[in-house]
Formats: C-alpha cells, sequence, structure tokens
C-alpha cells in the first residue's frame, strides 16, 4: 500500500535512516509528497502549496514524532480493548496555546499533545510533554514556568472551564526524579497539575482518573 502511495507522489520515501528509525534496516520513514500536500491543503481549505521537495528532518526531531505518534497508537489500541474512548488527540501545532504573558507581551505554550479522554462516566482532559531525555534541567524549568504562567492567565479555564492535568512522559527513572524534584519547587496550586510516568507506566496513567497520581513519581 505504502508503495503504490509512493508512486502515486502522495508519499516521498525519505532517505533511509542508518540502522533504520525502528533499529532495524527494513525501516523507512515517509513524508507527503506533492499530490499529499495538495490534498490536504485542499482538506484545509488553503490555496495550493508550493511544489518543494520532502524535508529530511534531524535525528532529534524524527525520534521525538516518532514517540508522539506511538503514544496515539497506544491510545487507539486502548480504545479498541475498551479501556478508554480517545475523544480528542490534536498534536503540534494544533493544540499549542495562545495567551497573554505577565507583562503583556504574547506568549505560546508549546506542549507536544493534547488528549481528550472518556474513561467510564467521566471526562479527562491532559497537555502531554514527551520528553527524551535530552533536555538540561534549566530548559525544563523554563517550561514548568510556562505552565505555570499560563495556568495564571485564565485564558484554558475560561474556554473550557477547567485546566487539563500535565503528564510528562520520560524513559527511565532517572529522569521521573528529576522531573519530580521540579515538581515540588513549583507554588502548590500548580505542582498539582503534574504527573510523571515512564512510557511503559504511561498508557496505565492515561487510562486512570486524572487525579490519579499514585504512579511512582507522580506530583502528588
Amino acid at each position: 500500500m505504502l508503495s503504490r502511495l509512493v508512486e502515486q507522489r502522495v508519499l516521498e520515501r525519505l532517505e533511509r535512516h542508518r540502522g533504520g528509525a525502528g533499529g532495524g534496516s527494513g525501516s523507512w520513514l515517509y513524508a507527503l509528497g506533492p499530490a499529499g500536500r495538495r490534498m490536504v491543503a485542499y482538506w484545509a481549505g488553503e490555496g495550493l502549496p508550493r511544489s518543494r521537495g520532502a524535508h529530511e528532518p534531524g535525528a532529534p526531531w524524527t525520534a521525538h514524532a516518532l514517540a508522539v505518534s506511538d503514544l496515539y497508537v497506544r491510545l487507539r489500541e486502548a480504545e479498541r480493548a475498551g479501556r478508554l474512548e480517545l475523544l480528542d488527540f490534536d498534536a503540534e501545532p494544533a493544540c499549542w496555546r495562545p495567551y497573554t504573558r505577565l507583562g503583556g507581551a504574547a506568549g505560546v505554550l508549546k506542549p507536544d499533545a493534547y488528549v481528550r479522554l472518556g474513561i467510564g462516566d467521566y471526562e479527562d482532559h491532559l497537555l502531554v510533554e514527551v520528553d527524551l531525555g535530552t533536555e538540561r534541567r534549566g530548559q525544563l524549568t523554563r517550561q514548568h514556568h510556562a505552565y505555570h504562567e499560563y495556568f495564571r492567565s485564565g485564558v484554558e479555564q475560561a474556554k473550557t472551564g477547567v485546566f487539563p492535568s500535565v503528564l510528562w512522559i520520560v524513559p527511565d527513572a532517572r529522569r521521573v526524579t528529576l522531573l519530580t524534584d521540579i515538581h515540588r519547587r513549583l507554588p502548590a496550586p500548580v505542582r498539582r497539575l503534574f504527573t510523571v510516568a515512564t512510557s511503559e507506566q504511561a498508557l496505565g496513567v492515561l487510562c486512570g482518573p486524572a487525579t490519579d497520581t499514585t504512579v511512582a513519581g507522580g506530583a502528588a
């Protein structure tokens, strides 16, 4: 099927990454081709895009994009298993939140995804950060302060009536410890918004109630 879409120029096959993006030499990455870009522009009500070749993304960007995509796939699988309803999944940039920063400057909060889930009789709203362990503590702290600032702006609460929980998905227990320490240094009302879990724990956290912080590293 993918080969046929490449032939029809709906997709373009990017250069094969050494060892494959999924760890095997047979892995390929795909981007929209000219026909695919025209289709997306038509569905979005936009003008025809300029013809250009597919951009070859760097390895860190690719790894992060695949991690976010994997989260979406795991949620769909959980939905098919009857564990939840995936009501919304917005990736970047659809999940970004513009707001007015303290002092009046324009700001944009940039989570990696917004997720709205139906769990039994409840509905959970979450902003998700997928961390691959590449950012230093200072950058992580600044991201948390951006969430604090966005929370104080009241934009989300005025629009939806709730402020989403913020789930940080990290690769290992060492990263859990780092994120948990950052959370503990935040003001109490904001600290309670955050939960951190490893990628193995993430689905269990998402399938439970949004207030569940019993997972190791939860920002209680």
